[in-house]
């Protein structure tokens, strides 16, 4: 969504990321702006479905009839989670009943699994973004795990499995897929260039680690499940040993 985050900087650059997305065979794209990390405007739901139908207008104007951009937004943890989700401050995934979660780069905050509780009494299942890239997730990656069991769902980013961001987030994106701690890949695209709207490359990669069939249902099944607002039963965790932590050579740049 143009001019409004980090994302596409004019309609047309948005246009071309969703003509991208198509070539890719992606059918749906959620255009999710940060809310209350100190980038975005923090639109409220009415200006987010304003913007997403205006560019999904501008998208058929162009020809293109193969994708369709939905709302939703990319809400950064904190304890003001509650009183926003209760008065509608930000917009649900296709404003149904999931959120998109970011923790902070370096940290998991204190009380976390509490607040993902009290969301989820409110009738929200929380989806916590790109932990693969989080610090202290890939040093102890069963932390991930203990968030699946308590309900909440895990997304992780398509040029991770590639390792595009890195050897010490692929790493962790490899270990959280062989320990079903993955349900969604997303693209968390940003420009045509830079973060471009792909996600072959990133299934195919997952592929490799999971299969085929289990890498698919990580940008069909069940994304599908979340834009339509349905539930969403996944596996549990395969339970982390000792031997499942990142080779610390991955991880000298954090030290």
């Amino acid at each position: 969504m143009p001019e409004i985050d980090d994302g596409a900087r004019s309609m047309a650059e948005a246009i071309e990321m969703a003509r991208i997305a198509a070539e890719d065979g992606i059918e749906f794209m959620v255009s999710t702006p940060h809310m209350f990390n100190g980038l975005s405007s923090n639109p409220y739901p009415s200006e987010i479905v304003g913007r997403v139908d205006a560019l999904n207008e501008a998208i058929a104007a162009s020809g293109q009839t193969g994708i369709k951009i939905l709302p939703g937004n990319e809400v950064h943890i904190s304890h003001e989670i509650l009183k926003q989700a209760e008065t509608n401050r930000f917009t649900k995934l296709n404003q149904h009943n999931y959120m998109l979660v970011e923790f902070p780069q370096l940290t998991v905050p204190v009380g976390a699994e509490e607040l993902f509780y009290k969301l989820q009494l409110l009738g929200i299942r929380p989806i916590v973004v790109h932990p693969e890239r989080n610090a202290q997730i890939q040093i102890h990656p069963s932390i991930v795990a203990k968030f699946i069991e308590r309900g909440v769902l895990i997304q992780v980013t398509a040029m991770s499995v590639t390792g595009e961001f890195g050897p010490a987030a692929k790493s962790c994106t490899d270990m959280l897929l062989r320990h079903n701690c993955v349900h969604f890949l997303a693209t968390d695209a940003h420009r045509t260039k830079s973060r471009p709207p792909i996600l072959s490359k990133g299934r195919d990669a997952a592929a490799m680690v999971i299969g085929p069939e289990r890498a698919m249902a990580l940008v069909d099944d069940n994304p599908r499940a979340v834009i339509n607002g349905e539930p969403l039963h996944v596996s549990a965790p395969i339970p982390f040993g000792a031997a499942a932590k990142p080779k610390r050579s991955f991880l000298r740049f954090f030290q």
